[in-house]
């Protein structure tokens, strides 16, 4: 009986010998699998960080282009703005004393 209680003691412990190997085996390659992650999301966020880059020189250049188009648009609008005080400057009159009231309101509040 003694003989069977040692047998079973040793292979519990080979077991568990085999079970703690197999055990830092997969801690080992769990770090391994980290480590590739880390390194991936680290190249992601410079893709990244280049890709905002490009996208925002890209934008820079876009809007320079745009700027005569978008300059010419805004006279073409102050012109025919001040042509339509010069008609009518009442509706201009009112709005702005409307502007210096409410103005004159917010800023005398106690």
């Amino acid at each position: 009986m003694a003989t069977g209680l040692t047998k079973t003691i040793r292979k519990v412990e080979h077991d568990g010998a085999e079970l703690s190997d197999h055990l830092f085996d997969q801690l080992a390659t769990l770090r391994k699998e980290i480590a590739s992650l880390a390194e991936s999301v680290g190249d992601y966020g410079g893709h990244a960080l280049h890709d905002v880059q490009h996208n925002a020189a890209a934008f820079a250049r876009e809007a320079q282009r745009q700027l005569p188009v978008v300059a010419k648009q805004v006279r073409r609008q102050a012109k025919k703005t001040g042509r339509a005080i010069q008609a009518d400057p009442l509706p201009v009159i009112v709005i702005l004393g409307t502007l210096a009231l409410v103005t004159t309101l917010l800023y005398t509040r106690d």
